[in-house]
This record gives structure tokens, sequence and C-alpha cells, in this order.
């Protein structure tokens, strides 16, 4: 049939036909572009998810490396936790004193602990402590106190003659401060 109508006719004819195409289309989807605007944000949120997809992966080929790496920090945690706990074990402490102080021949006459200082990501510890005994004997016992697992840091130390009974020669008094982790302020949490 369209053979029979002149070229300019085919034309008109052809053009009708993509016009009513076109018409039907909008007809049967009034909101094409919107379509085409959901399709492209579609389109950008799946490239966006295989970029993650891809990050994931070369984050999953180091998991193993991360968790060695977890593992050694964990081991050095529990190494510092050793020097330096996370609660004062003030019973531990006194009866570890009070044995090295008989194993160095000294009298330890005073053990008063005082409260905890904040500081940094620790808390000090100070102990006041008065002991009688000879005068290498007190080197003996700092000298393990040095030696301790734990740190110990010994000032103030004050000596004086002691006239008591027996061969006891020297009074000393010093404050001994240990030092308490505190994982509150080592993870930026509030402090009590």
């Amino acid at each position: 049939m369209l053979e029979r109508l002149p070229f300019w006719g085919q034309i008109v004819v052809m053009l009708a036909l993509a016009a009513g195409l076109v018409g039907l289309a909008y007809y049967f989807y009034p909101n094409i572009q919107e379509k085409n605007r959901e399709i492209a944000e579609i389109q950008k949120q799946l490239e966006d998810m295989n970029a993650k997809i891809v990050e994931g992966r070369a984050i999953e080929q180091k998991l193993p490396e991360f968790e060695q790496e977890v593992a050694n920090l964990q081991r050095k945690l529990g190494d510092i936790q050793q020097i330096l706990p996370t609660d004062t074990e003030t019973g531990d402490l006194l009866r570890w004193i009070k044995n090295m102080s008989d194993q160095s021949n000294l009298e330890l006459k005073t053990f008063a602990p005082g409260g905890l200082k904040p500081v940094d990501f620790y808390k000090e510890f100070p102990i006041e402590m008065d002991v009688i005994g000879r005068y290498h004997d007190l080197g003996i016992f700092l000298d393990r106190v040095s030696k301790y697992s734990r740190i110990i840091n010994v000032d103030n130390l004050r000596m004086g003659a002691y006239q008591g009974p027996g061969d006891k020669t020297i009074h000393a008094s010093f404050t001994a401060t240990t030092f308490v982790y505190d994982d509150r302020a080592a993870t930026g949490g509030t402090q009590q």
C-alpha cells in the first residue's frame, strides 16, 4: 500500500507513524526521562558497590596479615600488662615486698599505699614505706626491687641512724611508686 503513494506521501506516513509511536510511548510510559535518571543513578550505585567489592577483596587478602598483627599486639599488651597491670594488686605487692624485706634482713615498719594519681594512660600508685636494718641489707633490698617484673620507682629516700636494739643500724623511709595501666584513658574513655 505504501508503494502506491508518492515519495513525499511515504515520508509523511512514516513521520506520522513515528510520531504515533512516540505518542504511544509517552502515553504508556509518561515518565521515561525519570526512568532514565533512575537507571543512571542505579548504574552509579552499581559502580560504587563494585568498587567497594574490589576494596573488600583487597582487605580480605590482607586479613591473615592483619590477624597476625593483632596477635602480635595482644602479645605485646600482655607483656606490658605484666609490667604495668590494670589493677593495683596491693595484696600481691605487699606480700612480695614483705618477702623481699625478710630476705634482705630488713624489718618493714610501715607500708602505706596512697591514692592513685592519673597520668596519661597510666596511674601512679605511691606507697610510703619505712624499714629498719643495716645499710648493706637496704642496698640488697633496693637491688631486688629494681629487678622486680613490675616497674617500681623508689624516691624520697631518707636514711638516719637507728638506735634500737639488735644489729640494725639504719632507719630508712622512702616512697615506692608503682604504675597501673589505665585502659579507659588509653582508649579515650572517661576516667572516674
